[in-house]
Parts: C-alpha cells; structure tokens; sequence
C-alpha cells in the first residue's frame, strides 16, 4: 500500500514539475540564431526560452519563391491540396515533440498588412517565411503593462504599424527587438512574449502552433 501511495505521489510530482516547466518564460532579450538544424539541436536551443531564428528550414520549397503569394488561391485544387500536404508534413517535424495538440495554418498577405499585437500562449509558435519580408516586433512579458491589452489578456488594442502612437502614450516605455524574417528563415516565439508584424512584400508565410498536455493546464 505504501508502494502504491509512494508511486502515486512521485506521478503527481512529477506532472507538476512538467507544468511549471511548460509555464517558464525567459525575458532575456537574445536572439539565437541556428542553420537548418536537426531536431535534437532544434530542441535544445528552444529549451532556453529565448526567441529563435532557423535558417534553411524550406530549402524543399524552394521553387515557391518564384510565385506570386496571391497566386496560392488559383492553384488547382489538386495542386493546392498537394502543396498544402507537402507543407504541413515538412514542418510537422518543428512541433512540439511532446504535442497532443497541433495546428497549421497558411497566410497570404498583402504588402504592408499588419496585426495587432498578440501574446503567444502555445507551448510552441513558430512563424516560417516562404515569400516575401516579414518585419516582426518582439516584446518580452515584462513588458505586458505597456501594452494596452483587451481583456483577454491575449491581444493590444493597438496596431503598431497604424495607429497613432500618442495616443498610446504607455508604448513609448517599452523595449522591443525587431527582426527581419526572409525567406527560408523560421522565428520561433516563446510562449508569454508579444508579437507583432508587418509585410514589406506581399507576403506567403506559415504559422505552426503545438500544445502539449501540461501546456493545456
């Protein structure tokens, strides 16, 4: 009986730790940078919580640079089908290796559109560029207070890129990183950070979320 209550209570323990492991967040401003790397070296610099840039990732989509974004909506339909299979088996490799949950998803986006800023709250985002220049703000969740954030907690009432920031006197205190996503490079975001992007180009990008089960919690 001992053995048993002594085995449950090592169980919980350790699913606690898991949760608290999947609930860390790093504020450090350093940006890693790795080429095309394999998964045990992809694994281990995210394991540092800092945002992360891969090149080299879509080398097999290569021949997609020669498209024209809007042109994915008039590809035929097997054609399309095909491309989207292709993609979202390429960077299944990229999910979370503990993933019960995940998802991709497919942006075409005209030059010069925006979001507003978001909070990453999956175990793992990650953004990989196919087409075009991506610019993208990154803010730490120290900086969360500065944001004019809805409810929610997940998204700014703000855009950025449009509106007027006076009228936002607060984001002025804050500090952010930018960085340049080209084609072939991959930005992961950690979970708790704040992002916000424009397209210089017409753009052609994908998002890939994964959720793990202590994440969930």
């Amino acid at each position: 009986m001992m053995t048993k209550t002594l085995f449950f209570i090592f169980i919980i323990f350790i699913i606690v730790l898991q949760i608290v492991d999947a609930r860390k967040t790093n504020n450090k401003f350093d940006i890693l940078q790795i080429d095309n790397p394999n998964k045990e070296e992809f694994e281990k610099v995210l394991n540092n919580r800092s945002p992360a840039i891969s090149t080299n990732v879509s080398m097999n989509f290569f021949d997609l640079q020669k498209m024209i974004p809007k042109n994915y909506y008039t590809l035929q339909k097997k054609d399309r089908e095909t491309l989207d299979k292709n993609l979202k088996e390429h960077f299944k490799y990229y999910i979370h290796p503990l993933s019960v949950k995940h998802n991709f998803e497919i942006n075409v986006e005209e030059e010069k559109s925006s979001n507003k800023i978001t909070k990453s709250t999956e175990a793992r985002l990650l953004i990989c560029q196919l087409i075009g220049l991506k610019k993208i703000l990154l803010f730490s969740p120290q900086q969360e207070k500065y944001l004019y954030l809805k409810r929610s907690g997940k998204n700014s009432k703000l855009n950025f890129f449009e509106d007027d920031l006076l009228q936002f006197p607060l984001i002025s205190k804050t500090k952010y990183v930018e960085i340049l996503l080209y084609p072939g490079q991959m930005l992961y975001i950690p979970r708790g950070w704040f992002y916000t992007y424009i397209n210089e180009d017409e753009s052609l990008s994908i998002k890939v979320t994964s959720e793990t089960l202590f994440s969930l919690f």
